[in-house]
């Protein structure tokens, strides 16, 4: 199902790059400055990187269309990896000390499942070697995902199958967004399929299984728009129409799920990030109506703890 992107028409930002912001667990005051901001132009289809301090733009990737709705992922040490649309191809950048972006490999994205519409949300795994870009084919229960070795320069391509659900947004029947993880020991790619996550052996996608079948499942709340994973790869959760879900993974499958409702009423949930204790998911929210503010949520993956804070009214984009 398709949903309006946060980003406006223009310059729009799409995150601080640091040195590494892959802080482990417990490293929250070891964690390095942001130092870099990406930003993209829709309408002059470039990348840049600025300085986060005074604006100043150090280095441009021209001819690039940023996927804003799958947006950035942060890979540590200065690297990041984007969904180049006008590909549609997986770029991962290095950002030199100088802010100087460098692209270290471009990886074209295949279209198996359909006609390519874009991508829906993109992840890497723990140890940030492996990155899957899924599709969102709208209105489709035929989807696709690419897995990357970014260090072996390897790709492949897997036919994923979800289910229509009833929305909780309309009641009425139809498709929700795949959202995708990379995550586990052994390492799965795990899919919100409709109402529930399906979780797939990498090992065999990357052997050539173009059409896996789920090696564990276990249902999902309604709704889903957020993915999120602890720094271990070991819990991984979403934002749902009504609250946040998380649960753990294990060697056979997954373990046993925590919902916590929203502490206060919220239509769509946006884009959460793991702070850099590696345990704690930080997201926005627009609220219920006109006026209503909008909200940041924080949710704890391994409890039941869960905060909002009101930012202020606006009106959702």
């Amino acid at each position: 199902m398709r949903i309006p992107s946060l980003l406006a028409v223009g310059l729009a930002s799409l995150g601080l790059v640091a040195g590494s912001l892959a802080a482990p667990v417990h490293a929250a005051e070891a964690a390095p400055r942001a130092r870099w901001l990406l930003v993209a132009d829709p309408s002059a289809h470039a990348v840049s990187v600025a300085d986060a301090a005074t604006g100043r733009i150090t280095g441009t990737l021209p001819d690039a269309v940023l996927g804003t709705h799958a947006g950035v992922i942060q890979m540590g040490h200065g690297r990041v990896a984007f969904v180049d649309e006008a590909g549609p191809r997986l770029d991962v950048v290095d950002i030199t000390s100088s802010g100087v972006p460098r692209i270290a490999s471009a990886t074209p994205i295949p279209a198996v499942a359909g006609a390519w519409a874009r991508a829906g949300w993109i992840a890497d795994d723990p140890g940030h070697r492996f990155v899957a870009v899924g599709s969102d084919i709208d209105g489709s229960t035929t989807q696709q995902v690419t897995v990357v070795d970014t260090r072996k320069q390897l790709a492949r391509t897997a036919t994923i199958r979800t289910s229509e659900v009833t929305l909780a947004t309309t009641g009425e029947r139809g498709t929700e967004e795949m959202e995708t993880f990379l995550v586990g020991s052994p390492l799965r790619l795990v899919v919100s399929a409709g109402g529930r996550f399906d979780a797939y052996d990498v090992g065999a996608i990357l052997r050539g299984d173009t059409a896996p079948t789920p090696v564990a499942t276990t249902p999902l709340g309604a709704y889903p728009h957020g993915p999120v994973a602890d720094a271990r790869g070991t819990v991984i959760g979403s934002t749902l129409h009504d609250g946040i879900e998380t649960m753990p993974l294990t060697r056979g499958g997954f373990g046993a799920p925590v919902t916590r409702a929203y502490p206060e009423p919220a239509v769509q949930s946006y884009r959460p990030r793991l702070a850099p204790d590696g345990e704690t998911a930080v997201g926005t929210q627009t609220g219920t109506g006109p006026g209503a503010p909008t909200l940041l949520t924080s949710s704890s993956m391994h409890g039941a703890g869960v905060a909002s804070v009101a930012l202020g009214s606006g009106a959702s984009t």
